[in-house]
């Protein structure tokens, strides 16, 4: 009896155990096919990249497609925009360029009233300070000079727009010669300036001529104490005729020259008076060189360069002293200097 007893709970018990590892079997198998069906929603058909990240990129696609659009659909407008901007500014410079000169002959004049120096000449007065301080009379008369020289070409630019305001003429960074733009001085390849450029080397000529008086000699008279107290002297006047880059290096070095001759000869037919000032010497000042292309002022890849550079440069030279025996001490000093630099004095 107690062995039947035992068999049937033995039984049950493997039956027990049976049922409970097909539950568990059933479980687990239950879990795969949740994970199957989950993974299977993440991959697209055919492909083993995630759905998530195919839908971003799909996203960002759609993104820069829009903005392709909207830039496609403006940049037509923008361009226009900038375009018209542009001519808008080139209409602008040329009344800009006149008030300007106009601004700058209005601040000269107030500064020659007011005896001020112009800013462009502060650092050279601070050389002259330092140069007076350390005891070097030739660069303090050097310093002084190129000081006068400034205001001298500065005065006579001022003159010349004030007289037209169309002469396109500018200071050159030194301060020692006026550069007068192209725009329609000359043709290209002529040797003579066009009719209006010859009207206005005329009107330049006379502002000359009543300008450098104080600083040249002349048959009827030298320079004179009351306008030039350092006893600046000018060595010379150059007229320089430029051209642009067109022709070889010869053609354009000639043709430089025949451009500075041909303003030479204008020049003194207008004032005739201009041949018969002198420099400490009794040589000439006006004179006449050609540099061709070597010199532009303009880049000729931008339109107007060219012509801009088909140019007359007008350079204000000045006496130099080479040792302390030769500095001015005054204008009353001519006699001196001038038997002194022709070897016929007795210092």
């Amino acid at each position: 009896m107690r062995a039947g007893l035992r068999q049937r709970r033995h039984e049950e018990e493997e039956e027990s155990v049976f049922i409970s590892m097909t539950d568990m079997t059933v479980g687990f198998l239950f879990i795969v096919i949740l994970l199957l069906a989950f993974f299977a929603t993440q991959i697209a058909p055919g492909e083993m990249v995630p759905k998530r990240q195919l839908d971003e990129r799909d996203d960002r696609i759609a993104v820069l497609e829009e903005e392709l659009a909207i830039f496609e659909g403006s940049k037509n407008d923008s361009l226009t925009r900038v375009l018209e901007r542009l001519k808008e500014l080139e209409a602008q410079r040329h009344e800009t360029d006149a008030e300007l000169a106009r601004l700058r002959s209005l601040l000269t004049a107030l500064r020659v009233e007011l005896r001020v120096a112009p800013d462009d000449d502060l650092l050279a007065e601070v050389r002259l300070l330092k140069q007076r301080q350390e005891g070097n009379p030739i660069a303090v008369y050097n310093a002084t000079a190129e000081n006068s020289r400034r205001e001298l070409v500065e005065r006579i630019r001022s003159r010349i727009v004030a007289a037209d305001s169309s002469i396109a003429v500018n200071l050159s960074e030194r301060g020692d010669a006026l550069q007068f733009r192209g725009e329609g001085l000359f043709a290209k390849r002529a040797e003579e300036p066009s009719p209006e450029g010859r009207k206005r080397m005329e009107i330049i000529a006379g502002v000359i001529a009543q300008e450098i008086g104080c600083f040249v000699f002349s048959e009827a008279v030298g320079p004179q104490t009351e306008c030039n107290p350092h006893s600046v002297l000018l060595d010379a006047i150059q007229i320089e005729g430029h051209t642009d880059s067109d022709g070889t290096d010869n053609y354009n070095m000639t043709l430089g020259a025949l451009r500075g001759s041909s303003v030479f000869g204008i020049m003194v037919r207008t004032r005739e008076d201009l041949l018969n000032f002198d420099n400490l010497q009794g040589q000439p000042v006006l004179m006449v060189a050609g540099f061709g292309e070597g010199r532009p002022i303009a880049d000729e890849a931008i339109e107007g360069g060219k012509d801009a550079n088909r140019r007359i440069d007008i350079r204000f030279l000045i006496f130099s002293p080479t040792n302390e025996q030769t500095i001015p001490r005054n204008l009353a000093d001519i006699a001196r200097l001038r038997d002194l630099l022709s070897g016929t004095s007795q210092e």
